[in-house]
């Protein structure tokens, strides 16, 4: 047995070895509107890639675009391919919203097992525009059950029943509570959070609220409570459109004291860029 345990050991050190297989290059093409680096770009617009890959054997299997952001990732491209080599641009609109850091890899597949990548970062940022205005909504105590206990920021409505992704705000009682929690969420994720009044007064366009949104956006959370008259929130909607940031002013509060009635209510005006 003892001898045999040099050559256990060496068969075993074999399997660990990374493949001496010649790997691909890929590289982005640079010049023009051709994009090669990280940069900031306006969320929704158009971008270029020019993208050359090479094989390190005979030939490629195949060429992948992927983008990732937040949650999200999405396949762009995949190509499968006999070449050698292959030159060619590839267009597409710009994923993510404003605020949104979209890392966009490229990946070469040798037809031999190897692979290289090379990135880069898009970082979102808005179109400049004015915000359009809503005023006099409501969403009331989630135990109202027959009253709007949701809202639609996007869509300007407000909601009795509907699905998850519709809700940007989402009154977060529980329907057996005895008391209004006065507590708002949502159903798609957005996220809130408390700024100046003076915000409100300044925040008419897409360039305020984006800035607005990059000094508070650690400050964001998924629920947010005990909201009082003349309060503004600046909200993150969950949704998937270009400009997700709406600003919201709380112009009432309803807190109806007697147990078992449930018609309490906030009532709010707000700003952003509406369907």
């Amino acid at each position: 047995m003892a001898l045999a345990l040099p050559s256990l050991i060496f068969l075993g050190s074999c399997g660990d070895e990374a493949s001496s297989d010649p790997k691909p290059t890929i590289s982005l093409g640079t010049g023009g509107a051709f994009i090669s680096a990280s940069k900031d770009v306006v969320a929704g617009t158009a971008v270029i890639f020019n993208v050359k890959a090479t094989a390190g054997s005979g030939a490629m299997k195949n060429v992948q675009i992927k983008a990732a952001w937040g949650t999200q990732t999405k396949t762009i491209l995949d190509t499968a391919l006999t070449t050698k080599e292959i030159n060619f641009n590839r267009s597409l609109i710009a994923l993510g919203a404003a605020g949104d850091e979209v890392v966009y890899t490229f990946t070469a597949n040798d037809g031999n097992g190897q692979s290289s990548s090379t990135s880069v970062t898009l970082s979102m940022t808005p179109a400049m525009t004015s915000l359009e205005g809503q005023s006099g909504f409501k969403v009331y105590n989630a135990s109202s059950i027959t009253l709007p206990s949701a809202f639609d920021l996007y869509n300007a409505q407000e909601i009795i029943s509907g699905t998850s992704v519709e809700k940007d705000i989402l009154d977060k009682t529980a329907i057996s509570a005895a008391q209004w929690s006065k507590t708002w969420g949502s159903g798609n994720g957005s996220t809130f959070v408390k700024v100046a009044a003076n915000d409100w007064v300044n925040g008419t366009s897409t360039t305020y609220l984006f800035n607005l949104y990059k000094a508070n956006k650690t400050k964001m959370t998924e629920t947010i409570t005990s909201l009082a008259k003349d309060d503004i929130i600046l909200v993150r909607s969950g949704k998937d459109i270009t400009f997700n940031l709406f600003i919201v002013k709380i112009t009432a509060v309803v807190d109806l004291p007697a147990i078992g009635n449930h018609n309490d209510y906030y009532q709010f005006d707000y700003r952003g860029i509406l369907k």
